[in-house]
């Protein structure tokens, strides 16, 4: 099957099962209404520029009619999918045991093939290309991994997908007849989900596995990530053009309440802080993109359990802004600044293969994520450990740095964890 004959994924999400259950309808409605449509341009429409929300629904489709029709059928409602921290994705499990009969065409599939050939033409080899192959792939429609294992032949393919090995090392190995041993899942992401990618175990309904002889099964696993709360890549990495495509519903929602008896006394908006948070609010989610952000990456051992929270607590009591939050108390945007810390900081789960780029990576993509604006944090602190270093971003809504330069607020942040400064407003890790 080659990357045309893949199936389309379209993906939607909602705040509310049954906001779900309304954007389906208008999409199905639409697709009925427009027989012509192209699904990668529906695809890329709903892939970018739209806000994710917890209560998601994907499709599989070949055709226009196909995915209208199964948008439109009933089910039993969504449950929101679980928070899922960008970057602390699923485990990906290689299984070589089986070889590789045939292999869906993918670009990256295609070119850890074309590196066999030019060294072996041993058929374990051409099942490592395929596993690594797939791992690239997956890695570029934003499915990254908090681990990578492998069975069989397939230790070797992760062993390269993990930079431990080349790929033409895994290969040369693989063709000489050796295979890792067989790697356990990481005791620290125990019940989070694996994808098998091999030939073990069925590709059905939502199961988290790939067939790398069966297309459709990259479609239907990448539909799966989204529906458990995954912001993958749903375009499959083909091209297409923003169409117009119906909106998310709309419903009313009265002015904020009176603020309670013991808030923190209010302040009007800076015309600053006006600009940005008006503009945000009606673009649904575009906070992320005026995040200032800055990440560092320090070596040696993380820091001890609590002291990060520590840490960020105090450096929040030493800087008003970090506790200034936005509120609409009888209607009327205000701006106050709360008495104690409220920002906790966010632990993405650990990469015990994670070198200093993509640890740094990972928690500036967390630290970007849009802020909720209304009466919470405006300021976000990410952390993440590796094998030898550990990372740490921080993020500050692009209006409260007025009076607060984030590269100064990290430096001494870090200064704190070293130091084991307490709080006097100590928060949990």
């Amino acid at each position: 099957m080659t990357p045309t004959d893949l199936p389309r994924v379209l993906a939607v999400s909602a705040r509310d099962p049954e906001s779900l259950a309304e954007t389906r309808g208008r999409l199905a409605a639409w697709l009925e209404n427009t027989p012509d449509a192209d699904l990668d341009d529906v695809a890329l429409t709903l892939d970018t520029g739209r806000e994710r929300f917890p209560c998601r629904y994907a499709v599989t489709g070949g055709s226009v009619a196909e995915a209208a029709a199964l948008l439109a059928e009933g089910g039993a409602p969504v449950a929101p999918a679980p928070g899922r921290a960008p970057g602390a994705g699923p485990v990906l499990l290689l299984d070589g045991t089986a070889p590789v009969a045939a292999a869906v065409d993918l670009p990256e599939v295609t070119g850890a093939l074309r590196v066999a050939r030019q060294h072996t033409d041993a058929e374990a080899a051409r099942t490592v290309a395929v596993l690594y192959g797939l791992t690239v792939w997956l890695r570029a429609r934003r499915v990254t991994p908090c681990a990578v294992r492998g069975r069989g032949v397939g230790a070797l393919a992760a062993a390269a997908a993990r930079g431990d090995l080349t790929l033409p090392d895994a290969l040369l190995a693989a063709a000489a007849g050796a295979s890792g041993p067989d790697e356990p899942l990481p005791d620290e992401h125990a019940g989070t989900p694996v994808v098998v990618i091999g030939a073990a175990g069925p590709d059905t309904g939502d199961a988290l596995a790939l067939d790398p002889a069966e297309g459709a099964s990259v479609a239907r696993l990448l539909a799966g990530l989204w529906r458990r709360g995954y912001d993958v890549d749903t375009t499959l990495g083909r091209p297409g053009r923003r169409v117009r495509l119906p909106g998310h519903p709309l419903r009313r929602r009265g002015p904020g309440g009176p603020a309670p008896a013991d808030a923190a006394p209010t302040r009007p908006l800076t015309p600053y802080e006006q600009r940005w948070l008006f503009y945000d609010l009606v673009r649904h989610g575009s906070s992320g993109d005026h995040n200032a952000t800055v990440a560092t990456v320090v070596p040696g051992p993380p820091p001890a359990a609590g002291a990060l929270g520590a840490a960020f607590a105090e450096l929040q009591r030493r800087h008003p802004a970090l506790r200034t939050v936005f509120s609409e108390p009888g209607g009327r945007w205000q701006a106050r600044t709360l008495p104690t810390a409220d920002a906790r900081p966010v632990h993405l789960a650990p990469d015990p293969d994670g070198g200093p780029q993509p640890l740094q990576e990972a928690v500036l993509t967390a630290a970007r994520q849009p802020f909720p604006l209304r009466d919470a944090p405006l300021a976000r602190c990410c952390f993440r450990a590796g094998p030898a270093h550990w990372a740490l971003a921080l993020a500050v809504y692009e209006p409260l740095t007025a009076t607060v330069e984030p590269g100064r607020l990290l430096d001494e942040l870090v200064g704190l964890v070293g130091a084991g400064v307490p709080s006097a407003h100590p928060l949990p890790a």
